[in-house]
């Protein structure tokens, strides 16, 4: 499949009607990279935790790079600036406690915080997101895996 072909059905998808607006800055996906030298975060992203990703759910996007599976079209982790990390986690296999004043797993808090690149709000993308530092606990590649795993047989959130 090309990657014209590719960003179309990514574009289509229901589930990523959120994240291709915060994100969008191109059209045009590329095989994801290094960032270009400039974009530590980028290596960290696909290199070191996304490791156990396969190479064909690693995409560039204008300055973000984007993790879709390749099956459903899904992008089910996104990394923008320098080292803001977003994630669809898996709520149930999160080592997490409860919001304590709402008590919901997935609630607003995170989804904001701060991160190397300032503070951070990704209320408007919904309830299936949030930034990864706020899930993830030394446990990042875990993390990134059971996403995957999750968009492959989820075809909307």
């Amino acid at each position: 499949m090309s990657l014209e072909a590719l960003y179309a059905r990514v574009a289509a998808h229901p589930g990523n009607q959120t994240i291709l607006p915060r994100l969008c800055r191109s059209t045009t996906l590329r095989p994801g990279s290094n960032g270009g030298g400039y974009d530590e975060g980028a290596g960290v992203f696909f290199w070191e935790w996304g490791a156990r990703i396969p190479d064909d759910a690693k995409y560039d996007l204008g300055y973000s790079h984007l993790m879709i599976h390749p099956a459903t079209a899904l992008v089910f982790a996104a990394q923008e600036g320098r080292f803001t990390f977003m994630i669809r986690p898996v709520w149930s296999r999160l080592d997490v406690l409860p919001c304590p004043r709402c008590g919901a797993l997935d609630c607003d808090r995170r989804r904001r915080g701060p991160t190397l690149d300032g503070d951070v709000d990704l209320t408007a993308l919904g309830r299936a997101w949030a930034l990864l530092s706020n899930v993830a606990f030394e446990d990042e590649d875990d993390q990134l895996l059971w996403a995957y795993e999750q968009a492959g047989v989820t075809a909307s959130p």
